[in-house]
C-alpha cells in the first residue's frame, strides 16, 4: 500500500512539474520570440577536446555497443575507471585524469547514449540494470584480471553504487560525489518535501521533448547557468570548456538518451532494483559539496550510511557546488589521494 501512495505522488508530481515546465518554455517563448530557438552551429569541437595532455581518445565495445573513452597512463598499472553525471561526459574528469595519470591507468567514459558512445533508440535502452551491466562489462575488458579503482559522480553514482554493491569482487576501493545511495535518497524523499522539492527536475524529465527544449533554448544557456556561473569556487573554467558541453549535446536530439535515463527511473525494473539490503564491504569515500542545489546535505550524513556501508569516509567540500570534481578540483583530488593512500 505504501508502495501505491508512493506511486500516486510520483505520477501527481509528474503532472505539475510537466506543466510548470511548459509555463517556463511558454515564457521563454514570449520573452525572446525571435531569439529563444536559434543556436550556433557546432560542427568543429573546441581546442579543448582535443588536448592531448588529457589521453588518447578510444574506442572499446562492451554489452553490445561501442564506448568512447579517454585512456592515459601506463596500461600495467591499475585501473582507475571514472563514470561521469549528468549533464556531463568524459571532459568533466579533465583534472582527475592529470592527477591520478602517473599512479594508474586513468580512463574516463562517456556513459551510454553520452558523446561519442552510441546512443541506442528508445526509453527502455537506459535501464538500471543495462547500466550497471555496462560498467562490469567494461571493467571486465579494461581490467580483466585485477580489481579496480571505481571514481563516479551523479548518474554515474547512481549506477555505480549498484555496480560495487552486486560485484564487490571487481573493486579495490569506491570513489563517489554528490550521489546519494538509492536506499539514502529514498529515506530523505518519503521522510518530507524537503528534498521532493528539490528533486523537482526529475519529476519535470518524465515529460517527452519539453526539457529537451528547455535546456537548448537560447542557445543552451542552461549550460552556461551550470557550468560557468554554477560553479561557484573555480573561476578558471573557461567559455572555451562550457562551449565543449555544448558541443557534445548538440544538436537537440543528443538531450534525450541522457533524459532518459531519468525516465526509465519509475520503471517496475527500476523500481525492483532500488536497493539491496547487502551491505558495500569495499572502502568507499563519499565527497560532497555542500552548495548543491539539487541534493540536500543530509544525503551525505554519515548515520544515514550506517546499514549500507561497512567502511566508508565522507568529506564535504564548503562552498562547493554539485559538480564537485569540477568546481574544487585541488581539494576533490586531494581527499582522493589521502582516501588511496589509506
Amino acid at each position: 500500500m505504501a508502495n501505491f501512495h508512493l506511486l500516486i505522488l510520483v505520477y501527481f508530481l509528474q503532472i505539475v512539474f510537466s506543466f510548470l515546465g511548459f509555463l517556463m518554455l511558454l515564457f521563454q517563448i514570449i520573452r525572446r520570440p525571435f531569439s529563444f530557438y536559434k543556436t550556433k552551429s557546432r560542427n568543429v569541437p573546441p581546442a579543448c577536446l582535443s588536448d592531448p595532455s588529457h589521453g588518447t581518445h578510444e574506442y572499446i565495445t562492451a554489452n553490445g555497443i561501442k564506448f568512447h573513452c579517454v585512456s592515459k597512463g601506463d596500461p600495467s598499472k591499475p585501473l582507475m575507471l571514472f563514470v561521469h553525471g549528468f549533464p556531463e561526459f568524459w571532459f568533466s574528469w579533465q583534472y582527475q585524469l592529470k592527477e591520478f595519470c602517473n599512479d594508474y591507468r586513468v580512463v574516463a567514459i562517456d556513459m551510454r547514449g553520452y558523446g561519442e558512445t552510441d546512443k541506442p533508440a528508445g526509453v527502455r535502452n537506459y535501464t538500471i540494470e543495462i547500466l550497471k551491466e555496462d560498467i562490469v562489462q567494461l571493467i571486465k575488458v579494461l581490467s580483466p584480471d585485477r580489481k579496480c579503482i571505481l571514481v563516479a559522480h551523479d548518474w554515474g553514482g547512481v549506477v555505480s553504487w549498484r555496480v560495487v554493491q552486486n560485484h564487490p569482487e571487481l573493486f579495490h576501493k569506491f570513489i563517489v560525489m554528490n550521489c546519494p545511495h538509492a536506499k539514502v535518497y529514498r529515506r530523505a524523499i518519503t521522510k518530507g518535501w524537503k528534498q521532493t522539492l528539490k528533486s523537482w527536475y526529475i519529476f519535470f524529465f518524465q515529460c517527452p521533448w519539453i526539457p529537451e527544449m528547455l535546456l537548448a533554448i537560447n542557445d543552451y544557456a542552461a549550460f552556461d547557468d551550470m557550468f560557468k556561473k554554477g560553479l561557484f569556487l573555480n573561476k578558471d573554467f573557461s567559455d572555451d570548456m562550457v562551449e565543449a558541453f555544448k558541443y557534445t549535446f548538440s544538436p537537440r536530439r543528443n538531450l534525450t538518451p541522457p533524459i532518459n535515463y531519468y525516465r526509465c527511473m519509475f520503471m517496475s525494473s527500476n523500481r525492483k532494483h532500488s536497493y539491496s539490503s547487502q551491505k558495500i564491504e569495499t572502502p568507499t569515500l563519499l565527497i560532497w559539496g555542500e552548495r548543491d542545489l539539487a541534493l540536500d546535505m543530509s544525503l551525505s550524513d554519515k548515520k544515514e550510511y550506517n546499514d549500507i556501508c561497512t567502511d566508508i569516509t565522507i568529506k564535504r567540500i564548503p562552498g562547493c557546488s554539485h559538480f564537485v570534481q569540477q568546481d574544487c578540483p585541488h581539494l576533490t583530488n586531494q581527499h582522493m589521494r589521502e582516501f588511496l593512500e589509506q
